[in-house]
């Protein structure tokens, strides 16, 4: 399989120089990513009025929870301006059922006009803060501005999550229904019959489960390389001689990776550590055994 490389300018060119496609955002499509949709409500401070404005974000920490929201400075002048550090939001996750109303909360409104209203949307009550969030969204969480940071065309901005309110429906919901239902997600662009770009959401598809142990800890990636070594060694996929010795040699590699990266026994140990967690995948057991026995 080759690989085309595309520079930064061309990744953004629309239509791209490099391919005559009849779609212009072909090339475009396929180094974006798609972004968790999601609808941001602020208060203007100066009006009282409540402003919505849909926008992507990404998780940043889970202990605490925090998000990081990219507002457009240019496409959402209101929110972005109602955001600053120290004062709160709700970012409501939307259905496949209102994307229409979604895309309505990003029309060019007049400030101080109801987005709720103009929308079709229901203000529903916070507990901690006193922005309301959306009813029809599934999920709406509370949250603190944490910290603000312009960025080319975008406002970076770190929200600390409060608390959050959730459908009682999706309580009882297969997770097959829900990723159905939302949460949705900033998919692709297509041309309109203008010469614009018109936004298309998408949901999850099928749920592909990642592999688990014996092939990763039984805690998933927090448990740290000699975890799941000692819980191969519990559950008898590996003799307790061989995590001795690998857990032995542990500490060695990673003082010799500071102290000589380049010597014979790194070299060597870093070909131990390489090939036992491929031995791991492969289910090789035994091969793992040999691999320890030549250091005993």
């Amino acid at each position: 399989m080759s690989q085309i490389f595309f520079t930064h300018d061309q990744i953004l060119e629309r239509p791209n120089s490099r391919y005559d496609a009849p779609d212009p955002f072909q090339i475009h499509y396929h180094f974006r990513p798609a972004r968790p949709a999601n609808l941001c409500i602020t208060k203007d401070k100066h009006t009282g009025h409540f402003n919505i404005s849909a926008g992507t974000l990404g998780p940043l920490t889970w202990w605490p929870y925090t998000m990081c929201l990219h507002i457009n400075i240019k496409a959402s002048p209101h929110t972005y301006g109602n955001l600053e550090v120290g004062g709160h939001c709700v970012v409501a996750l939307p259905g496949r059922d209102i994307v229409d109303r979604t895309w309505f909360t990003s029309l060019p409104l007049l400030r101080g006009i109801d987005d709720y209203e103009v929308a079709g949307l229901t203000q529903n009550p916070s507990t901690l803060i006193d922005i309301p969030g959306v009813t029809e969204c599934p999920v709406n969480f509370e949250c603190l501005v944490e910290f603000k940071k312009d960025y080319y065309s975008h406002g970076i901005f770190f929200l600390k999550v409060l608390g959050a309110s959730i459908d009682e429906r999706v309580l009882t919901m297969k997770r097959e229904e829900v990723v159905d239902w939302y949460p949705t997600y900033e998919v692709d662009d297509i041309a309109n019959e203008f010469g614009g770009s018109v936004e298309r959401l998408g949901v999850m598809g099928d749920l592909i489960a990642c592999p688990s142990f014996p092939l990763a800890n039984k805690s998933c990636w927090y448990g740290g390389f000699d975890g799941w070594i000692k819980e191969l060694a519990e559950e008898k996929y590996i003799t307790e001689e061989t995590m001795n010795i690998l857990l032995a040699l542990i500490p060695q590699y990673l003082d010799i990776l500071e102290k000589d990266p380049r010597s014979d026994k790194y070299k060597s140990l870093n070909r131990l550590f390489t090939q036992v967690p491929k031995e791991i995948i492969a289910r090789n057991w035994a091969g793992i055994e040999s691999l320890a026995a030549g250091w005993k």
